[in-house]
């Protein structure tokens, strides 16, 4: 009898050891689980909102918990500018419903007034993580936390060459007339050499102008999912490169607002570009669209393509942030 009791109070002393030596890092995040609470608090705290949703038997919600969230910098970020709610899905399907949330984990950042800012799959690298925080909370503490992250994650000349050759205000103009008899499937750096550049701007080097797209019209094949070769009389440079289009309604909408037509990170393949720090250009027959932003990007192979088409919300994020920060720098 004396012999089980020790055993039941030694066990007793290890299961409590276990326990306060858990509680420190399980507190670092103050998750609320009352969504009123949680809104009258943001509300005297000056602070967004985040929804952190998860749900049973899923590997991911518990990788991140057991990951990016015993991380200071993660723990930093949360306490720093948004009051948390975790949500079990399941417990909640109203909530979950409501906020359109069907893949876990998933976080949602909303303001006081209920204006959702992000609805992104959680992101499991704590870099990414603080990365996607740090878009939506007041600047300057925004804008040193996505640079950190860019420092951390990826290399220096990754951005050089991901920031336009020139700046984004100016850097869409039309082609000259004398370029019209050139046939699409010939126009290339060396054909543009007689190109007159506007006043202020200087004419980039012939290396550094390439043909967009293999000359396909990128507002049909973003609009119709359709690829139509453009029309050399109908051209315009961005980003060190030239565009072309199939009708002049196409060109000038793409003057007009280029981001939605450009490929992310000017067709960099974003999945190489994270996971093995490389620049590799991406080839338009292993193209696709993300369905959250309906961005065009571009991949090496095949097997960067699936990769992305199977954890794109891992990409998305983080590649916008880098091309949002490139054209930034280029826009002083």
């Amino acid at each position: 009898m004396t012999r089980t009791l020790l055993l039941t109070a030694q066990l007793a002393i290890a299961v409590a050891a276990v326990t306060l030596s858990l509680t420190p890092a399980q507190a670092e995040i103050p998750w609320q689980t009352q969504l009123k609470t949680a809104h009258a608090q943001a509300q005297e705290d000056g602070k967004l909102i985040l929804l952190h949703f998860y749900d049973d038997n899923c590997v991911w919600c518990d990788r991140l918990e057991k990951g990016a969230f015993q991380t200071p910098a993660v723990q930093a970020a949360i306490q720093k500018g948004y009051v948390p709610v975790k949500i079990h899905a399941g417990q909640n399907p109203s909530i979950a419903k409501t906020f359109q949330v069907t893949r876990f984990p998933t976080d949602v950042i909303v303001t006081t007034q209920g204006q959702a800012l992000s609805h992104t799959v959680s992101p499991q690298d704590a870099g990414r993580y603080v990365a996607m925080l740090a878009q939506y909370v007041t600047p300057p503490v925004a804008d040193q936390a996505v640079d950190t992250m860019i420092a951390a994650a990826v290399p220096a000349e990754a951005i050089a060459q991901a920031t336009p050759t020139a700046p984004f205000k100016n850097a869409s103009f039309a082609v000259p007339a004398d370029l019209s008899g050139t046939p699409a499937t010939q126009v290339s750096s060396r054909t543009e050499s007689s190109m007159s550049m506007p006043a202020g701007m200087s004419a980039p080097a012939k290396s550094e102008l390439d043909l967009a797209m293999d000359g396909y019209c990128a507002v049909t094949v973003c609009e119709e999912d359709r690829w139509v070769e453009g029309n050399p009389e109908l051209g315009v440079v961005h980003l060190g490169q030239l565009y072309l289009f199939s009708s002049q309604a196409a060109m000038e909408k793409f003057v007009a607002n280029p981001e939605p037509f450009t490929p992310v990170l000017n067709g960099i393949d974003v999945v190489r570009f994270f996971e093995e720090r490389k620049i590799i250009q991406g080839n338009r027959e292993w193209g696709l669209k993300d369905p959250d932003h309906n961005r065009m990007y571009f991949f090496a192979d095949e097997a960067a393509l699936n990769h992305f088409y199977n954890q794109h919300a891992r990409y998305t994020d983080a590649s916008l942030a880098v091309m949002k920060k490139a054209v930034k720098d280029a826009n002083p």
